[in-house]
């Protein structure tokens, strides 16, 4: 294996610790050294790697948008057809076990941290932009097709993801149970297909 293979490989690592210390012990108290005794390493071969803590925050969204993107991002893009890429999107969004990818704690540390940092921010920003421009994308093209009535493509994906991000707020936390979580994604699906002019399947 070639040095920089080895390397990428082993920042994955140190970055998915992070997420495993971040989501146990919280922004303040996810240190280098808990994060380097997670993975049995010295904390000075993370600080070789990444510097600071700052700069892993920053690579640790990076990690997490890649990580949306082959768990789901990449799967649902390549449905060829457009009427069955936008159901499945649809099913994807308001589903809990898709909001279960990304824990709620690290989600809002990496937000408060965007905040205050231009770097995290854009970076946080594109798990944001790499699933609107899939949705506006895919209604682009149903629209093309027929599929779904003449609009503003990008008007209605801002809508769907903002129904989305409302479902995610709504079922976060352990308040919810499974069954209430699942009633709640189902009637805010129903909304979205509505909006789009589509009906709900029997």
């Amino acid at each position: 294996m070639r040095r920089e293979e080895w390397a990428r490989i082993r920042r994955r690592e140190m970055l998915a610790a992070y997420y495993q210390v971040l989501k146990d012990e919280g922004l303040q108290g996810a240190s280098i050294a808990k994060i380097a005794k997670l993975i049995d390493a010295p904390p000075s071969l993370l600080i070789h790697y990444f510097g600071t803590k700052e700069q892993m925050t920053i690579e640790l969204v990076d990690y997490l948008l890649e990580e949306y993107r082959q768990g789901y991002g990449d799967k649902l893009a390549a449905i060829a057809d457009p009427g069955e890429r936008l159901a499945a999107i649809l099913s994807t969004f308001f589903d809990p076990e898709y909001h279960q990818l990304l824990d709620d704690s690290v989600f809002y540390a990496c937000f408060y941290v965007s905040l205050r940092h231009p770097a995290v921010r854009t970076s946080f920003a594109a798990l944001y932009e790499t699933s609107l421009e899939l949705v506006e994308s895919t209604l682009a093209d149903c629209m093309a097709a027929g599929l779904v009535g003449a609009d503003d493509a990008h008007e209605l994906a801002v809508t769907v993801k903002a129904l989305e991000e409302g479902y995610a707020f709504l079922i976060g936390g352990a308040a919810a149970d499974e069954a209430a979580k699942a009633e709640i994604g189902g009637a805010l699906k129903k909304r979205a297909l509505q909006l789009l002019g589509l009906s709900a399947p029997a």
